[in-house]
């Protein structure tokens, strides 16, 4: 686990055992050749992603992310909700909601959902309900959900588009709660990690490309953006895009959170099918 966390974030790897590193080429989690380092698969990026997610669960102490900071996150006050985590990845968030609501996640990648199952064998708990697909097209019939929870999700998605979805399968009174980073904290974090790869022409321009493509997705979608890049908007364009898919956001709980904003928005009660 170790070695595939290092290598998924490009850190200097310790010589593995040798019974490690044969498992991990057997199950094809790992590959190298003789002029290369060793370097991950993208089926060893997925299971790196997942185990991740896992060992940061745990040193939370078993909690959903947020869940003591975020008044919006706080058990009490999603305690008997019907919950719906949009893009749930190996889904630790949900191992922990289940213990007071009827959770659901959905997400795009298949093999996330089956770390899911794997994970709930680990803690002794019930397995969770997920579903494959996609938050611009939820599988789920209109007013079936008290929350949405996008938990880092929503810079991979189409964001307007699964606002949408998200205002549609929530229920009249319901809320959708978005966490993630602005594009001000993106562009500060960037530069902070890489600090002096910048002077390098290569990272430079795949920085402006990342940076310019997030400035004018609002028009031009992802068109320059790399496949599966994030998209980290303004507060500003947020609150826009949330008011535009029939929500209200609520100025009084929406915050700021380490490098994060929590945006918490209603479903207007009068809004129905």
């Amino acid at each position: 686990m170790e070695m595939l966390w290092r290598l998924r974030r490009r850190q200097v790897v310790a010589v593995p055992s040798r019974q490690a590193l044969q498992q991990a080429r057997e199950l094809e989690l790992v590959e190298s050749s003789p002029d290369e380092p060793l370097r991950l698969t993208p089926l060893g990026a997925k299971v790196s992603d997942s185990l991740s997610e896992y060992a940061y669960w745990k040193q939370r102490g078993r909690r959903h992310h947020w869940a003591e900071e975020i008044a919006a996150l706080q058990v009490e006050n999603l305690r008997g909700k019907r919950i719906l985590e949009v893009g749930c990845g190996a889904g630790v968030n949900l191992l922990s909601l289940q213990r007071c609501a009827e959770v659901v996640g959905i997400d795009v990648e298949p093999l996330y959902l089956q770390f899911t199952g794997v994970l709930a064998r680990l803690e002794g708990v019930p397995t969770p309900t997920r579903v494959c697909g996609r938050a611009e097209r939820l599988p789920f019939e209109d007013e079936s959900f008290d929350v949405a929870l996008f938990h880092g999700s929503l810079p991979y998605m189409r964001i307007e588009k699964a606002l949408r979805e998200a205002g549609r399968v929530l229920r009249p009174g319901g809320r959708v709660l978005v966490i993630h980073g602005d594009l001000g904290q993106a562009i500060a974090s960037r530069a902070s990690q890489r600090r002096w790869r910048l002077l390098t022409p290569r990272v430079f321009l795949r920085e402006v490309r990342a940076v310019g493509g997030m400035a004018v997705y609002p028009w031009l979608g992802r068109l320059f953006l790399e496949p599966f890049a994030p998209v980290y908007p303004t507060r500003r364009r947020m609150r826009r895009w949330l008011t535009q898919a029939g929500l209200r956001v609520n100025t009084h709980e929406t915050c700021r959170i380490a490098h994060e904003v929590c945006y918490v928005a209603e479903k207007p009660a009068g809004i129905g099918r």
